[in-house]
């Protein structure tokens, strides 16, 4: 949904760029089988981070097989879908849902109220399985309106409703990718701050950052430090938390994806004066 999880391509093999590609085509593949073509385009790399990581605590081999797409021409590794894919898939509606309807209520979205449509039935199936998720969401999403609309200035407390989102949604698959999931969440949530920060000055959107510091502040080299030093300390959360984990497979890729990534992915937000990592 962010984008800033992903793969560092120049120092990933070809052979495990191949790899994690065929996740991410597994994973839209699943979205578009188990529900319906429409929702294919909430494909995000964050989810599919999940969905490897969480395959990488088996040491089953992935089915992948050369399958045919719509949107590029030819045949490309596809990983077949399995529980973690499935799993990826269900979370990644329940939460572009959730996220969509959020837009709505707070923000009169007219494009959310339209990209909503498609994950209506999709959202009701995939509830019947991850109910419980759905309502973790939900009233984490809760927490953030609240924090919102009281002009939260702490970046903190802002990122802890979407942390937990993250974390919830980690652990539904797997217990041990709890604090992985709530560290990768708070990195994205102030990533995001940061990269939204002119665009929110612009249209008078609520942003934490914008809450605490005057205009000129937020433009000096000292906003800056700070950002980065709260992103570090995460970074460096983050790896300890995924050093816990009993990876079995797959490892280059999340080494990469860990070490290397979000690294750039940090450094390119203040590298293009907070625009986002495409």
């Amino acid at each position: 949904m962010f984008g800033f999880v992903n793969v560092y391509k120049s120092e990933l093999k070809i052979k495990d760029y191949e790899i994690f590609r065929a996740y991410y085509c597994g994973l839209c593949k699943a979205l578009g089988k188990r529900y319906n073509q429409l929702v294919r385009f909430g494909l995000s790399y964050d989810m599919t981070f999940l969905a490897i990581i969480a395959d990488s605590l088996n040491d089953d081999e992935p089915c992948i097989s050369k399958q045919g797409c719509v949107k590029h021409l030819g045949q490309h590794m596809v990983c077949d879908c399995n529980k973690a894919i499935d799993y990826s898939s269900d979370a990644s509606i329940i939460l572009a849902y959730h996220k969509l309807c959020d837009d709505v209520a707070d923000e009169r979205s007219v494009k959310a109220f339209f990209a909503r449509l498609p994950y209506i039935r999709a959202y009701k199936k995939a509830s019947r399985t991850l109910g419980v998720l759905s309502d973790s969401i939900r009233e984490q999403l809760s927490r953030l309106s609240k924090l919102e609309a009281a002009k939260c200035p702490s970046i903190d407390m802002a990122a802890d409703p979407f942390a937990h989102i993250t974390s919830c949604i980690f652990k539904g698959f797997d217990p041990s990718l709890e604090p992985l999931g709530y560290n990768i969440g708070r990195f994205i949530y102030i990533a995001d701050a940061y990269a939204d920060l002119q665009h929110d000055l612009k249209n008078n959107n609520y942003n934490p950052y914008i809450c605490a510091h005057n205009a000129q502040h937020l433009m000096s080299q000292e906003f800056k430090h700070e950002v980065m030093g709260s992103l570090n300390m995460t970074l460096a959360a983050v790896a300890n938390s995924y050093r816990e984990l009993p990876i079995k497979k797959n490892k280059e890729i999340l080494d990469n994806i860990i070490y290397m990534g979000l690294r750039y992915a940090c450094d390119n937000l203040f590298r293009i004066d907070g625009g986002k990592n495409d």
